[in-house]
């Protein structure tokens, strides 16, 4: 469990809009809480908008462009309202066919979170993290 709070607690820090940063840290120190932080990855305005641009076009080839940035990655950690991909590693092929398109909430956390595709519910609502440099 401990792997899992610290990459989502960087996931969180990262890009979550500031107000709600705490609350969040918050719900997924515990497994009777963090439903709580799952139920709002369906919509889009807890992100912070300045680090993310809309993905258009053919997403899984703009997704693994995007990624390619940091070389050598083979899979992804999963934070999703999916339960059966929800709290796991995949290899990024399997991550993007049980992702896109699904319309349920879903962040794909690429590397140690340098990289977050978003996924809400509703149709052409999908989103990646602008390339940034963390300190």
């Amino acid at each position: 469990m401990t792997n899992n709070i610290d990459i989502e607690s960087k996931v969180i820090d990262r890009f979550v809009i500031k107000t709600k940063r705490e609350r969040y840290l918050t719900f997924i120190k515990s497994e009777k809480t963090r439903p709580k932080f799952i139920n709002v990855l369906s919509q889009i305005n807890f992100l912070r908008e300045d680090l993310f641009e809309k993905v258009e076009g053919n997403e899984y080839e703009f997704i693994k462009d995007r990624i390619k940035l940091l070389r050598n990655l083979k899979d992804c950690y999963v934070i999703s309202e999916n339960q059966r991909i929800d709290k796991k590693r995949l290899d990024i092929d399997t991550a993007l066919t049980e992702t896109i398109g699904a319309d349920q909430g879903t962040l794909l956390v690429f590397g140690d979170a340098e990289i977050l595709y978003s996924e809400a519910e509703g149709f052409n609502n999908r989103w990646i993290s602008k390339p940034m440099q963390f300190k």
